[in-house]
């Protein structure tokens, strides 16, 4: 790449005060013309290193990087969302492709970062700006009036540094300014607060009381499944029925995704399980077709749940009802693993869970029929050692 440099004085007026403008020359690289970018310093040194610091921008990223001074944030949100955070595509077998799966909850984090930096340039976003958006998160309350999680601004703080490592790829910036803090100052995942949350078989009673009714009929057998699999709540709503199998006690095709790399697992079916998802099928919930009424779709009856995004609404109104707000989701598979851990070794309950690290689950046991339909035998045993699921009539309405 050729290229090159001058430092011009430059005085506008008489009286004024002289200037010095640094400048690097170059070519075109489609159309073969002189080009040049060029900055003002109130001194010879302060040019001379300007002029440094255009060389070696021009040097590591060539064109792009010299000429994308002035792009501003907005334009790097544009450029994510049409081709990094887009809809994600699949191959037939399943592996990701491009774009996102949680298309919604980026988006999320993007609005509140497009509100807070707008129309500033790239070049000028340093750590203090960085600083300045989290205190502002932090100290942001939610619609229900409480202060944002650390968890949350957590997750945007990831966001934009993905994004602010997009630009540097495409040498619209020189260097991440992310890059210049200590580890855990910007994310601190360590300030995130742990999920110890276990329930009890008296909380599960109220949980599951409160989900009955022909309205909420998904959402208890979702429950039920969830406690008795342990499996997360994305990979049970992708279950369909084939991949149900009641003669051999098992589920297949619990799929979960990591990166680009696609898992799939079995997981045991106890008797509750396949008697809460067979009331299911031969009965169809109303709840879960509520919203699909409205917008005129038909429910996926090749779905178990046929929920294709969540059952947030159904899900904190059952929580509401049991008095049991500080319950999440999640935590019903902390329970399973948990009842599971009582009876088998940690390991092969790792391989029921699908853990997320195979070093620590599949070094030494492979995953068998045995294994799984063990795992439903622990569960079932366990529900049936205390009986049947007591009530808490007067904590629910």
């Amino acid at each position: 790449m050729e290229y090159s440099t001058s430092v011009r004085k430059r005085k506008r007026l008489k009286g004024s005060k002289t200037e010095y403008i640094a400048r690097l020359l170059y070519k075109d690289a489609t159309t073969g013309r002189r080009k040049e970018r060029s900055q003002s310093a109130s001194s010879p040194s302060e040019a001379k290193r300007i002029v440094l610091e255009l060389v070696k921008e021009f040097v590591g990223g060539g064109q792009t990087a010299v000429e994308s001074h002035e792009m501003t944030f907005e334009a790097l949100v544009k450029h994510c969302q049409e081709t990094r955070y887009c809809d994600a595509e699949f191959d037939a077998e399943g592996r990701k492709l491009f774009g996102v799966r949680g298309k919604d909850t980026v988006e999320s984090h993007i609005k509140p970062l497009k509100a807070f930096f707008g129309s500033l340039k790239l070049r000028d976003i340093r750590v203090a700006n960085l600083r300045s958006y989290r205190k502002s998160r932090l100290t942001t309350k939610s619609r229900k009036g409480v202060r944002l999680s650390v968890s949350t601004v957590n997750r945007e703080m990831s966001t934009l540094r993905a994004m602010l490592n997009e630009a540097v790829v495409n040498d619209w910036i020189t260097f991440n300014p992310f890059s210049k803090v200590r580890p855990g100052e910007l994310i601190s995942i360590a300030d995130e607060r742990k999920r110890e949350t276990i329930l009890t078989m008296k909380e599960e009673g109220r949980l599951l009381k409160s989900c009955s009714g022909n309205f909420r009929r998904h959402l208890r057998a979702l429950v039920i499944t969830a406690l008795d699999t342990g499996a997360r709540l994305g990979e049970l709503l992708r279950l369909r029925w084939c991949d149900v199998r009641f003669d051999e006690a098992i589920i297949e095709n619990v799929t979960s995704y990591k990166g680009k790399t696609v898992h799939r697992r079995e997981v045991p079916l106890t008797p509750r399980v396949a008697e809460a998802l067979l009331d299911l099928k031969e009965k169809r919930s109303i709840g879960s077709f509520k919203r699909g009424r409205k917008s005129g779709l038909k429910p996926d009856n090749l779905l178990v749940f046929s929920i294709a995004n969540n059952v947030q609404r159904s899900w904190e109104a059952a929580r509401l009802d049991a008095k049991l707000q500080h319950i999440r989701f999640h935590d019903l598979r902390h329970t399973a693993a948990t009842r599971m851990a009582q009876h088998m070794p940690l390991a092969l309950v790792g391989l029921i869970l699908g853990h997320s690290d195979p070093k620590t689950t599949n070094r030494y046991v492979n995953s068998t029929r045995e294994i799984i339909n063990q795992a439903g035998n622990v569960l079932h045993n366990w529900q049936q050692q205390r009986g049947p699921v007591a009530d808490d009539s007067e904590s629910v309405n």
